[in-house]
C-alpha cells in the first residue's frame, strides 16, 4: 500500500504550520514593504506541504498563490497580474474538469475559493483574499467529512487565515 504522503508525515504538517503562520503575518499588515515577502514564502512552504501531503487540490492552490506573489515583485500593473492569475485558475479548472474532479462538487467551492485567494494576493487587495479562505474553509470542512486528515489542518489554517484577512481588510478599508 502506498503512503497517503512523502516522507515524514509531521514534518509536513509542521512545514504548512509555518507557512500558514508566515502567509497570516503577511495578511495583517496591508500596504507594508514586506507583505509581498511574507506572502512568497508563506506560499512556497504551504505548497511544499501540499505536494509532500500529495494533496492535488492545494498544492495548485499554493503553487498559483506562489506565481501570484512572485509577479507583485515584477512592479506589473494591477490588471496584468489578474488577468495572468485568471488565465492560470481558467487552466486550472480546465485540468480539474479534465480529470473529472467536478464529478465531487464541493471542490467547485474549493476553486472558488481557489480564484478569490489568488486574485487577492497578485493585487495585494485583502478583501479578496478573504473571501477566498472563507470559501477554503468550507471546502476543507467538506473534505474532511468525506475522510481526508489533512483537510482538518487546512480547516483550522484558513480559518484563521480568514479571520485575520478580515482584520487586514478592515484596517485597509480604514485608510
Amino acid at each position: 500500500m502506498t503512503k497517503a504522503y512523502y516522507g515524514n508525515h509531521l514534518v509536513n504538517i509542521l512545514i504548512g504550520i509555518i507557512g500558514l503562520l508566515i502567509f497570516i503575518v503577511g495578511t495583517l499588515m496591508p500596504g507594508a514593504a514586506c507583505q509581498k515577502y511574507l506572502f512568497f514564502a508563506g506560499a512556497i512552504l504551504l505548497t511544499l506541504s501540499s505536494y509532500l501531503e500529495k494533496n492535488i487540490f492545494f498544492t495548485v492552490l499554493e503553487a498559483i498563490v506562489s506565481i501570484d506573489a512572485i509577479l507583485t515583485f515584477l512592479n506589473l500593473p494591477v490588471l496584468t497580474i489578474t488577468i495572468i492569475t485568471f488565465i492560470i485558475v481558467i487552466i486550472t479548472v480546465i485540468y480539474f474538469a479534465i480529470k473529472g474532479a467536478f464529478k465531487e462538487r464541493y471542490l467547485i467551492i474549493g476553486t472558488v475559493g481557489l480564484l478569490f485567494l489568488a486574485i487577492g494576493v497578485g493585487t495585494l487587495n485583502p478583501i479578496a483574499y478573504t473571501l477566498g479562505g472563507l470559501f477554503l474553509v468550507i471546502y476543507a470542512y467538506y473534505s474532511f467529512k468525506k475522510g481526508y486528515q489533512i483537510a482538518l489542518l487546512f480547516i483550522i489554517l484558513n480559518a484563521i487565515f480568514t479571520i485575520t484577512s478580515a482584520i487586514g481588510a478592515y484596517q485597509w478599508m480604514l485608510r
